[in-house]
């Protein structure tokens, strides 16, 4: 009996990030509340705005003093000086990651998430572990940015994962390394290998502006979870039937 061929797994990345920020703002209203301004809290914007307050001979004493009894001062103030979830990004990639592990594994496809430090291509062209970007010395400078994970079976190749909701900050930077990184594969690409760009993010035009450049490139996969899923479900996958030479 034919099995039924998957379907992309869709997540609401934009609406995870946006429940972690206010998870975020009640850890730290809570840190606030209990006078523990030592954890769940961005300690350097909770320096700026105690700077900020000294020019006006506020102290912190008398900040906190006030979010005992004004609930509004300490949503405020939380709300300031909370973990910005966009520089939680590590926790979202891994979930875009998991998806594609459980949909490439229908289609014959194994991938495998790698640390921060496992593979990196440099900038003349190869991919070094961490191990021999040490024994040779080679600077991380020379490196782009790490690899997010590999894979294995019908295709083997690499994946760059990324996710980018609003502009700002080092969030401008993303679609710069991901520039940099197709260049890359379009140099030096291995020809037996597919370079899967995944890019999940809410600015439309710079996401239609790198799929347009780099469309015909026969080993790069640019798009959002949604679309590279589909794309590897389409090319690879094979149900039993199919595999036998059983017509459907």
């Amino acid at each position: 009996m034919p099995s039924i061929k998957p379907e992309p797994i869709e997540i609401d990345i934009i609406a995870i990030r946006v429940n972690r920020q206010y998870e975020n703002n009640l850890l730290a209203a809570a840190s606030i509340s209990k006078n523990d301004l030592t954890k769940n809290i961005n300690k350097e914007e909770y320096k700026r705005v105690l700077q900020d307050l000294y020019k006006i001979n506020i102290t912190e004493a008398q900040l906190l003093d006030e979010c005992r009894t004004n609930i509004m001062m300490t949503t405020i103030l939380a709300s300031k000086i909370s973990i910005n979830a966009s520089r939680q990004g590590t926790k979202d990639e891994q979930l875009q990651l998991d998806v594609f592990k459980t949909t490439f594994s229908k289609c014959g496809i194994f991938l495998n998430k790698l640390s921060a430090t496992s593979f990196r291509p440099t900038k003349n062209g190869e991919v070094v572990d961490n191990h021999e970007l040490k024994i040779r010395g080679i600077k991380k400078d020379d490196c782009l940015k790490s690899f997010d994970a590999n894979f294995t079976g019908k295709i083997n190749g690499w994946v760059f994962a990324k996710i980018v909701i609003g502009s700002g900050g080092h969030q401008d930077n993303v679609f710069d390394e991901a520039y940099t990184l197709c260049d890359w594969v379009v140099k030096y690409g291995n020809k037996l290998e597919l370079y899967i760009i995944l890019l999940d993010t809410n600015i439309k035009e710079k996401y239609d502006d790198i799929i347009a450049k780099y469309k015909n490139h026969p080993y790069l996969l640019i798009g959002n979870h949604i679309k590279i899923q589909q794309s590897i479900i389409d090319k690879y996958y094979e149900d039993e039937a199919d595999e036998s030479g059983i017509s459907k």
